[in-house]
C-alpha cells in the first residue's frame, strides 16, 4: 500500500468511526428515552430495584429476601447489589428512569474500560472493530445490566494489571465477580489460565487471584440458593451456564483477539504484508458477525426494542374489582418482555416466577394431577393466561386449566387442585385456583 493510499485509508477510517460513534449515540439515546426500557432482561432489573427501593425508603431496611416474587422464595439480590441498590438509592430523585439511565452509564463505562485497559485499540481502524464487537453491542440492547457493570469491572481491572497496579485490579476483580458471579466469575478464571503462559510472575498472579474470591464465592452461593435454579432441570442449567458464557465472553475476547493480531501479527508474513488491512478486515468480519448471530442472539426481537413502548393492556385489569392485591398470580404471556409480572407486582400481587425466563415453567404437564402438584407447590391463587401465549408456546396449560374448571371449586381434591374461570377477556383468560380442599 503506497503512502498516499495508506493515508486515505486511514482517513476512511476515521470516517467510520465516527458513523459507528453516530449509531452508538443514537442508540443509547433511545435507551434513555424510555423511562421503562423493555428488552429481553431489562424488567428483571426494574423489578428488583423497584422492590429495594420500597424496603429501603418506606420500611428502612436492606432486603435480603424477595418473597414477591419465586413463589415466595426468591432473592432481593442473586445478583447485581452494585447496580441495583445504587439505583434503589436515587429512586426518590429518579424514579424507573434511573435504572435506564443505570444501562446506559455502565454501557459507557464498559466502553472506556475497554479502550483504558487495551490502549493499542485507540487508533485507526481498531477502535470502530472494537465497537462493532456483535456481543458489546447487543448487550444494552438486551438488557444485561448487571453483566454490563460486572464485566466493566473485570476489564478496568485487566486495565489495572496491565499497569502494575494489582491491589486495583484485585478489587475491581472481586466487585465484578460478585456483581455477576454465574458468567463474570467463570470468565475470570478463564482470564487467569489463559494468561498463566506469560504472566512473568505467576505466585503474585495466584495470590491476587484467589484474594479476589473471598467476595466472589458467597455472591456465587446466592445464584444456587435462588429458586430459579432449583427450579430448572440439569440440562437446562449446562445448557443455559455454556450457551451465555460462549456468547458474553466476546465483550472482553474480542478485544484481546483484537490486540494479539494488532501486536503479533507482524510475526507473520501474511498479515505483515498486509498490516494497514488487518484492522479494516477485522472491522467487516466483526460487522458481518452481527448478521450472523441475529438468530443465536434474538436479535430480530431485541433490536425493535429500542422503539418498542411498554405494554399497558393488563393495567385494565389491576384497576378492576377482579385483581386482588397479595394473592400469587401465575401470567403466561409474551411478547411484553415480562412487563405483566412487573405490573402485578407494583399493585400488591405476588408472582410464582422469578422473572428469569428459566423459571416461568412454560412447558405442557402429562396429567391434570401433575399441573395441580406444580400449582400448589407455587402456591397458585390465580392463573392469567393470554390467548397470545397459546399460540407461541403450544403447551397444553389453557386445555388443563379448562378440564379442572369444568369441575370447578368444587372438584377439588388431595390430587387435583379446584379452578374456576373469573374472567374471560377478549385476549386472556383469568382461572381462580382452590389450592386447599
Amino acid at each position: 500500500m503506497t503512502a498516499v493510499s495508506h493515508k486515505s485509508w486511514l482517513s476512511l477510517g476515521k470516517l467510520v468511526l465516527a458513523a459507528v460513534a453516530c449509531v452508538w449515540a443514537a442508540m443509547l439515546a433511545l435507551i434513555l428515552s424510555h423511562p421503562v426500557f423493555v428488552a429481553h432482561d431489562s424488567i428483571n432489573n426494574y423489578g428488583h430495584v423497584w422492590y429495594v427501593q420500597d424496603r429501603i425508603w418506606h420500611h428502612g431496611v436492606l432486603p435480603f429476601s424477595m418473597p414477591v416474587i419465586g413463589h415466595g422464595h426468591a432473592l432481593a439480590f442473586p445478583y447485581g447489589f452494585i447496580p441495583w441498590v445504587t439505583a434503589a438509592l436515587l429512586w426518590p430523585v429518579l424514579g424507573s428512569w434511573g435504572v435506564t439511565l443505570w444501562f446506559v452509564l455502565g454501557t459507557v463505562a464498559l466502553i472506556a474500560a475497554t479502550f483504558w485497559a487495551f490502549p493499542e485499540l485507540r487508533e485507526g481502524w481498531w477502535p470502530a472493530a472494537v465497537l462493532v464487537n456483535p456481543a458489546l453491542l447487543i448487550a444494552p440492547v438486551m438488557g444485561e445490566m448487571p453483566f454490563i457493570w460486572a464485566i466493566a469491572m473485570l476489564i478496568a481491572a485487566v486495565g489495572c494489571w496491565r499497569r502494575r497496579l494489582f491491589w486495583q485490579a484485585t478489587v475491581l476483580a472481586a466487585l465484578g465477580q460478585a456483581t455477576h458471579p454465574a458468567v463474570v466469575l467463570p470468565m475470570a478464571l478463564l482470564l487467569v489460565a489463559g494468561w498463566w503462559r506469560w504472566e512473568p510472575d505467576r505466585r503474585r498472579l495466584a495470590r491476587h487471584y484467589a484474594a479476589s474470591l473471598p467476595l466472589a464465592v458467597p455472591a456465587a452461593l446466592l445464584v444456587f440458593a435462588s429458586p430459579v435454579f432449583a427450579d430448572t432441570s440439569l440440562a437446562v442449567k449446562l445448557l443455559n451456564f455454556f450457551g451465555t458464557l460462549a456468547v458474553r465472553s466476546l465483550v472482553l475476547l474480542v478485544p484481546i483477539l483484537l490486540v494479539v493480531l494488532k501486536e503479533r501479527g507482524h510475526r507473520l508474513e501474511f498479515v505483515a504484508r498486509r498490516a494497514a488491512w488487518a484492522p479494516s478486515a477485522a472491522f467487516v468480519v466483526l460487522l458481518v458477525l452481527n448478521v450472523a448471530l441475529i438468530k443465536p442472539f434474538d436479535a430480530a426481537h431485541a433490536w425493535p426494542g429500542l422503539l418498542r413502548n411498554p405494554n399497558t393492556q393488563l393495567l385494565k385489569f389491576i384497576h378492576s374489582p377482579g385483581f386482588v392485591p397479595g394473592a400469587t398470580y401465575r401470567i403466561l404471556r409474551t411478547g411484553d418482555g415480562r412487563m405483566g409480572m412487573y405490573q402485578l407486582m407494583q399493585h400488591g400481587a405476588r408472582i410464582d416466577s422469578e422473572f428469569f425466563p428459566e423459571s416461568l415453567a412454560q412447558q405442557s404437564w402429562s396429567s391434570p394431577q401433575r399441573y395441580s402438584a406444580f400449582l400448589r407447590k407455587r402456591h397458585v391463587d390465580y392463573v392469567l393466561i393470554f390467548g397470545r401465549y397459546d399460540r407461541a408456546r403450544h403447551t397444553n396449560e389453557h386445555d388443563l386449566l379448562r378440564g379442572l374448571a369444568a369441575r370447578g371449586t368444587a372438584g377439588c381434591t388431595a390430587e387435583l387442585v379446584g379452578a374456576r374461570r373469573t374472567e374471560a377477556e377478549p385476549d386472556f383468560d383469568v382461572y381462580r385456583i382452590k389450592r386447599s380442599c
